[in-house]
């Protein structure tokens, strides 16, 4: 409680070096955000599609994007997630990224990832269009969804295929058989994103999460965070000192 206490001061106190008007939006943006949903990115190549997917997934109101690194390097570029990245929690799981020696089965760095979402008791859904189960429409989220996105050439890796609890497809009326991997991506996310918060689904952060992230995001509302932190802590050690002389 004591840890609680301390990082609510904190958080206040740089809050206090904010815009009112950030301060809100802050507030508003936290009541919609949600770890009910949570997109995996496998093995994207182009930082295009990368920076697209987090764009999407910070614009859904999702908070967690789970990163898979087995052959290569996640990398955005910034001019098209537009900041997404400061505003989400990426988990990354590496693996040797030897994309010229490694094969599109390699696997360690997705059963690291696998493991840890089933641990938090994510139900988890690869995309495909060649081995599908579910339609986009049908998905059931009464459990938490981990989605799997793979890499623009060879889709999800066989072990994601073969060892997600079920595959997912988006329904296609066309000759084309995909969409691309960012379009993909955020229909995908939008679509559930929004059958979520028209449901009767407890989707909301807790209360120490929504506090963990506003500590995060005054972070990085403020230039030089670091020194107004030393300044806190250094306040506050005086003061407790001269309480307990």
């Amino acid at each position: 409680m004591k840890e609680l206490d301390s990082a609510a001061e904190l958080v206040e106190y740089l809050e206090g070096f904010l815009t009112g008007a950030r301060k809100e939006r802050i507030r508003e943006i936290l009541g919609q955000r949600t770890r009910y949903i949570t997109p995996v990115l496998e093995d994207l190549v182009d930082p295009h599609n990368s920076s697209a997917c987090l764009r999407s997934a910070e614009a859904c109101g999702l908070q967690d994007v789970h990163i898979i690194e087995n052959r290569h390097a996640f990398q955005v570029k910034s001019g098209v997630s537009m900041g997404s990245a400061h505003w989400l929690s990426l988990h990354r799981y590496r693996g040797a990224m030897d994309s010229a020696q490694g094969d599109q089965n390699s696997a360690g760095a997705t059963e690291q990832c696998f493991g840890a979402l089933r641990k938090a008791g994510y139900v988890i859904y690869a995309t495909t269009p060649h081995r599908s189960s579910i339609s986009l429409p049908e998905l059931d989220l009464m459990r938490p969804a981990a989605i799997v996105f793979g890499s623009e050439k060879d889709g999800i890796s066989r072990y994601a295929r073969n060892n997600a609890d079920h595959c997912l497809e988006i329904p296609m009326f066309g000759f084309t058989e995909s969409f691309n991997i960012s379009v993909c991506a955020a229909i995908t996310l939008y679509s559930l994103s929004q059958k979520l918060r028209q449901s009767d689904i407890s989707w909301e952060l807790s209360e120490s999460e929504k506090l963990e992230l506003r500590l995060q995001w005054a972070r990085h509302s403020l230039k030089r965070s670091d020194l107004l932190e030393a300044n806190f802590r250094s306040t506050a050690r005086t003061g407790l000192t001269a309480r307990n002389p």
